[in-house]
């Protein structure tokens, strides 16, 4: 009998053994994650500024927010470029250093992620992230299908040059009006080139270059005649995907696949989804972006709006709208008579 029993024990105690050291892990590991939890955080809300959308060589100054903590003395700053593999410490613990930081945008990627993180010994570390887009102008847009050999105007005033196609008699930009005049998408300067600027109506009327015209309703309609369209009243039935390009920024895709869409460009119009923007306490806030394009008409719509002609993602018919002349940022396209030339 205590030949039988012996084995039994000492499985018995190796057993109560390893237990008792997964029980002691278990309160060691919760009383680290109690400590953690218990740490005070740093006062104040970590920011920092600096625009969405970037261009390679552009140079940025950043300064962080104010940061502190109970005890004298500031807490430490260090910034990383998650794409980069790269971290910098600005300011220490002791003292030395202001916390700021220089952040030249490369030219080899095509978003960067910045991060600042405020840490003290005793305390929790907090941190906030910024994700930029970088863009290299007009370069950024690929997919318009336009000719190698397509017809270009240079801007006098600015020495922009456009690419414009003959449809019908007329001759239109192939591209969004980018003068000066009105404001850059997410009012930062790097994008003015890639989706054009967006006008409210009083800008967009004498926005285009000598020889170009803001177009008019009738405009508009002699595009869709010459396109085969009968009623041109409202709606332009069927031809958006006709003027819509197939194009990419940054290699991906602007327009959302939809299947009552059909893509083609035929007219290489090429309309890209830049949106629109509307202003509120004098800031433009834009929104719509990969699913509209919006573009000024002359024509009026009583004393206080203006027409538009817009396309949607998901519909294959040009619409006509009213907006504000004065808070409403649209896009803008300019036509001449193809005889100008």
């Amino acid at each position: 009998m205590m030949n039988t029993m012996k084995p039994n024990m000492k499985i018995y105690r190796q057993i109560l053994l390893a237990v008792l050291v997964v029980c002691l892990g278990a309160v060691s590991c919760k009383k680290d994650k109690t400590d953690d939890e218990n740490l005070p955080y740093l006062t104040g809300t970590l920011s920092f500024s600096v625009p969405t959308y970037v261009m390679p060589g552009q140079t940025f100054h950043l300064i962080p927010s104010t940061i502190s903590k109970e005890e004298e003395g500031e807490p430490g700053i260090y910034w990383s470029l998650s794409e980069l593999s790269y971290r910098d410490t600005t300011r220490y613990e002791n003292g030395i250093g202001d916390g700021s930081f220089d952040l030249t945008i490369p030219s080899n990627k095509t978003s960067l992620t910045v991060t600042c993180v405020a840490f003290a010994e005793g305390y929790t570390p907090t941190s906030k992230s910024v994700t930029l887009v970088i863009v290299k102008g007009a370069e950024s847009i690929t997919g318009l299908g336009l000719p190698d050999d397509v017809a270009t105007i240079t801007d006098a005033r600015d020495d922009r040059t456009y690419p414009y196609v003959t449809i019908g008699a007329q001759d239109w930009m192939a591209r969004n009006l980018a003068y000066s005049s009105g404001k850059p998408y997410y009012n930062a300067a790097a994008m003015q080139d890639v989706f054009g600027m967006f006008y409210t109506w009083d800008e967009a009327v004498s926005a285009c270059p000598d020889g170009w015209r803001l177009p008019t309703s009738s405009d508009w309609d002699a595009l869709a005649k010459a396109h085969g369209c009968e009623d041109v009243s409202e709606v332009y039935a069927g031809i958006a995907g006709d003027m819509m390009a197939d194009a990419y920024m940054n290699d991906s895709k602007m327009w959302e696949f939809w299947p009552e869409v059909k893509i083609a460009n035929t007219l290489k119009f090429c309309a890209i989804p830049a949106g629109y923007a509307v202003e509120a306490e004098d800031k433009a806030v834009f929104t719509n972006s990969a699913g509209y394009a919006v573009f000024w008409t002359a024509e009026e719509a009583g004393e206080d709006q203006a027409w538009v002609r817009q396309l949607y993602v998901r519909s294959p018919d040009v619409q006509k709208a009213s907006m504000y002349k004065s808070n409403f940022r649209g896009s803008v396209r300019c036509v001449r008579d193809a005889s100008s030339d």
